[in-house]
């Protein structure tokens, strides 16, 4: 996992009951989560690797999808765009300081998965989750799903 807003969320709510969650400790290491899900399946083939990431970070890593696809490292991957560094802009305006060069232009995360070869798809709305999620980890290989966001609600 990322560092980022929903790594303060998972750390808040998730009970993982004896799962390993691999992140980086909030060291600020920006594009650590889906890497870190690489090295997690090299360590541990045979078991189901999920990487959770926000767009801002698995940006900087976007291409290591096609080292995925090659060598059919079946990462499941829930991407969590909200189009900008979020974590950067609330630290930013809680510090009452103006928000600025956070904001991201994004591809289209699903489209770019499949350009690479690896199983890609989209919500944006709640109701679209469960079914999507359930395709997700239905899916052979590498697989992305993109699960839109409003960054002003995080």
């Amino acid at each position: 996992m990322d560092v980022g807003n929903h790594a303060y969320s998972l750390g808040r709510y998730l009970e993982s009951k004896g799962q390993p969650v691999l992140m980086s400790g909030y060291l600020g290491s920006i594009g650590f989560g889906y890497p870190a899900a690489m090295g997690a399946w090299a360590a541990a083939p045979d078991r189901p690797i999920v990487a959770v990431t926000g767009d801002g970070g698995f940006g900087q890593y976007a291409t290591e999808l096609t080292t995925a696809v090659k060598y059919g490292i079946a990462i499941k991957h829930v991407l969590l765009n909200n189009n900008a560094l979020g974590k950067i802009s609330k630290e930013q305006l809680a510090e009452d300081y103006p928000a600025w060069h956070t904001s991201l232009h994004n591809p289209d995360w699903a489209g770019y998965a499949q350009l690479c070869g690896a199983t890609g798809c989209r919500v944006t709305s709640r109701d679209q989750l469960d079914e999507a999620m359930s395709a997700l980890f239905a899916s052979d290989g590498p697989a992305l799903l993109c699960v839109e966001q409003d960054a002003e609600l995080l």
